[in-house]
């Protein structure tokens, strides 16, 4: 074939012919090869805004019109680079989620949603509100309103009024004033109240607990109370209704939420009262099916959330999403399920009820340079892999910054959450928190760089990071990660790195773990491996016990231990731990079952430094729970600025400088440690972002 030219009508003919095939979606150019014409697409570029497109960007009006141009191309058989979506709209405003089910790229092609570069694009699902306030007190500040629900557009109404019936008010967002997110009432206005007895016989179907309250709060009280609190545990918090109350200011909840042994919960507070301790809150009141505002300044904006999610995305794959600004939901804002290459970057997640981003049986995905910060539960859930064949699930988040995370859920809700085979957790910056920065299951992950500060602030039992309750989660490793343990009024029974109910096969090395009580727990379990953390006023340091051999965990045994299905084993007994890949990857696993699983076996404690009253437990009466070797303890010498830092609750704008001041007496000291900074690129870099942060 060579020196071949085909004709000019040759060629005009194929040009033809491909140029019907390709459609009006794709830019069309043609490349001759070795006497052949090869039509391929460029870009495509569809904008979505008030503004006219580009001469060669196609124009749609919304994201749902522009997802259909994206899908009859597609279905076309198209195939350019990318297709991009710009979104030209400063804020966007849902009545519905926005679904993106089976969207799938071809092969090499990337779906792009991109909001405006700098300042970003609001999606949210928050209705105006302000234009149905009345005033229901017209003497100036405090500036107090109400708003009958009835007054909205008819499936706006239905829509909250369902919610309100069937959900805590702490999950419904309000946002004043495009800044100030609105809370509900409650009592005391802040911690918790004790309560010395419950008054009830064990039996009966409903308990009563005597509040302390004052006059005013008990005439306060109306249908629509709820209470919260630590009803059982110091680590599980529980949101009730309360089936009634009375003037004396008792308050009665089921008797099933109470402790089996009659003990009285430990600390609890009430929520949705009439009565406006503090303002910037709201009350709902089911009876007149209306919200009642007091605020501190005049609402010249009011949006209420109407959808539980924002973007809700299944068997899905190739689609990333940056610069956009993602808030008001009253539940999980970003569902993913079921898909593949979902990526977020540089975008901001806020102001929900529910989690920020969620990821189950998903792959090959990656949230970057986010942003997630004022939710109701985990700032991140992180699912996937196969376990069976242990199967990486390619699950990423990286240079994220993570704050305020937990604030309706309080406890089993951390800042991440990961779960399968083979996520990364990489340097990420997690701040203010009630319980854990980390939870984690399954087997291979990596937890890198991190740094965590003001953590467990409010949950007992807890650690900056917790795994349990699975001899098979093995593989994942712990590694040079900051911990900040700081002087909140609960954090003395607080652990760092909490390895509990015979969590096995992690790896634990280079950390560095400052002034948390408990720096690592290991509660039995096996082949742990802890070297080379360096402790700063950790005492004590390092306790690793043998649990199950406790007189006071033995009521637990049976739970935990009973073949095949306890809480501890069910998982040795259901996966393939004797063939491949587990038999390679896990060799020791496949001698666990015949081992007694109650005792600690080849956990080592090495190398580690432990600066200003460091210890180490490792044995349970006669019994040794780890190897100790090569490990040294070196006296604090330095400033009392550390330790009075220490002492106090630790702000934001403080983190750094308590990185440096630790750095430098580590320094100070001789020891030699990982590089003590946070890196000003983590977070999305999007101006219009901000807003007040929630307590």
């Amino acid at each position: 074939m060579s020196g071949f030219k085909p004709s000019l009508l040759l060629t005009r003919l194929v040009i033809n012919q491909l140029t019907s095939v390709i459609g009006a979606c794709c830019r069309i150019g043609f490349v001759l090869i070795a006497g052949t014409t090869v039509a391929y697409c460029k870009d495509v570029e569809i904008d979505v805004g008030p503004s006219s497109p580009a001469s060669s960007h196609r124009a749609a009006t919304d994201i749902s019109q522009a997802i259909d141009i994206v899908r009859s191309d597609i279905a076309a058989g198209n195939k350019p680079g990318t297709y991009r979506i710009n979104l030209a709209y400063p804020a966007i405003t849902l009545d519905r989620s926005i679904v993106l089910e089976g969207l799938r790229a071809p092969e090499g092609t990337r779906i792009i949603l991109s909001g405006i570069p700098r300042t970003g694009t609001r999606i949210s699902s928050g209705f105006r509100a302000e234009r149905f306030l009345k005033t229901a007190d017209p003497g100036g500040s405090p500036y107090k309103y109400t708003l009958a629900l009835s007054d909205f557009p008819a499936d706006t109404s239905k829509r909250l009024i369902d919610t309100f019936a069937t959900s805590s008010p702490q999950k419904i967002i309000i946002r004043a004033n495009n800044n100030l997110p609105l809370h509900p009432t409650r009592w005391p206005a802040q911690g918790f109240a004790q309560i010395q007895n419950i008054g009830t016989p064990l039996i009966g179907r409903l308990a009563s607990l005597p509040f302390g309250l004052g006059a005013s709060e008990n005439k306060a009280i109306v249908p629509g109370l709820w209470v919260a609190g630590y009803f059982t545990d110091p680590y599980f918090f529980v949101h009730a209704r309360a089936e009634a109350a009375d003037s004396a200011g008792r308050v009665w909840v089921e008797r099933a939420r109470m402790r089996a042994d009659g003990k009285p919960p430990e600390r609890l507070y009430l929520y949705n009262l009439r009565s406006f301790v503090t303002c910037d809150s709201f009350f709902y009141d089911p009876q007149n099916r209306s919200l009642n505002f007091c605020t501190n300044a005049p609402i010249e904006q009011l949006e209420i959330a109407t959808a539980d999610t924002l973007l809700n995305i299944s068997s899905a794959s190739g689609l990333r999403f940056e610069n956009i600004i993602f808030e008001l939901a009253n539940g999980t804002a970003i569902d993913v399920r079921d898909s593949s290459n979902i990526d977020f970057q540089n975008n901001i997640v806020q102001l929900t009820g529910g989690d920020g981003i969620s990821y189950t049986n998903t792959r090959d995905s990656t949230v970057s340079k986010a942003t997630i910060r004022n939710v109701g539960g985990r700032a991140v859930w992180l699912s996937g892999g196969d376990r069976t064949t242990l199967t990486s699930s390619g699950l990423v988040l990286e240079d994220s910054f993570l704050s305020n995370f937990s604030l309706v859920e309080r406890t089993y809700a951390p800042a991440i959450q990961a779960d399968g085979v083979g996520v990364r957790v990489r340097r990420n910056v997690i701040f203010n928190g009630p319980q854990s920065a980390v939870m984690y299951s399954g087997n291979d992950h990596l937890f890198e760089n991190n740094v965590m500060g003001q953590l467990l602030t409010e949950a007992g039992d807890s650690g900056f990071f917790y795994t349990g309750r699975d001899f098979t989660s093995q593989g994942s490793v712990i590694r040079r990660n900051i911990l900040l343990g700081t002087g909140e009024r609960y954090f003395n029974d607080a652990r760092g790195i909490y390895l509990d109910e015979f969590s096995s096969g992690n790896t634990v090395i280079q950390n560095i773990i400052v002034g948390i009580p408990y720096g690592i727990v290991l509660n039995g379990g096996k082949d742990n491996r802890l070297a080379s953390n360096i402790f700063v006023m950790s005492n004590p340091s390092i306790w690793a016990s043998a649990l199950g051999y406790q007189p006071w965990w033995q009521i637990w045994k049976n739970d935990h231990m009973s073949v095949p299905n306890g809480l501890s084993v069910r998982e040795l007994y259901r996966l393939p731990i004797g063939s491949e890949p587990w038999s390679s990857r896990y060799p020791e696993l496949t001698r666990y079952r015949d081992s007694d699983l109650l005792k600690p076996e080849r956990n080592i404690i090495e190398r580690n430094t432990f600066l200003g009253g460091g210890s180490i437990t490792a044995t349970d009466g006669k019994l040794e729970t780890a190897a100790i070797r090569q490990n040294i303890a070196v006296v604090y010498s330095g400033s009392l600025q550390l330790l009075e830092s220490l002492r106090n609750k630790t702000k934001l704008k403080d983190l750094g400088g308590m990185l440096t001041l630790v750095a430098k007496e580590i320094e100070r000291h001789g020891i030699r440690s990982i590089p003590m900074r946070i890196d000003d690129q983590v977070g999305a870099s999007l101006a219009s972002g901000s807003i007040s942060e929630s307590p």
